[in-house]
């Protein structure tokens, strides 16, 4: 990761969608919900890389702020801290230190694939 960090986040953290309707007998509901995170996170990732070139605000911080929140509640502890990064950048209206902040999303991406893809696959 390119910017320093106060932690180092979890790529996947299963615990956090297990919890998700507080009852351990919804796992099916946990799977469906990663499985759908999974499929939309490149057009996430897609979104924010092309509204930072456009040096679209709105349409940054939206995007942004769409993966943060699917990533926390998710469990993508990695993308969350990274969304974060970003969208503090774009509050002080630095598109080039959210730029290089996004930077890190498509390896990022690619943990988090791999991580649900073996959630997924148990």
């Amino acid at each position: 990761m390119s910017e320093v960090r106060s932690e180092d986040p979890l790529v996947f953290d299963a615990a956090v969608v297990a919890n998700l309707t507080g009852h351990a007998d919804d796992s099916e509901f946990a799977r469906v919900f990663v499985g759908r995170f999974q499929r939309m996170l490149p057009e996430r990732v897609r979104r924010i890389n092309a509204a930072l070139a456009d040096l679209e605000f709105g349409e940054a911080m939206d995007s942004v702020l769409s993966l943060k929140s699917a990533a926390g509640t998710v469990g993508a502890g990695e993308l969350f801290v990274i969304g974060g990064l970003i969208e503090g950048h774009l509050r002080r209206r630095d598109f080039d230190g959210a730029t290089r902040a996004a930077e890190d999303l498509p390896t990022a991406a690619e943990r988090a694939d791999l991580a649900f893809a073996r959630y997924l696959a148990d």
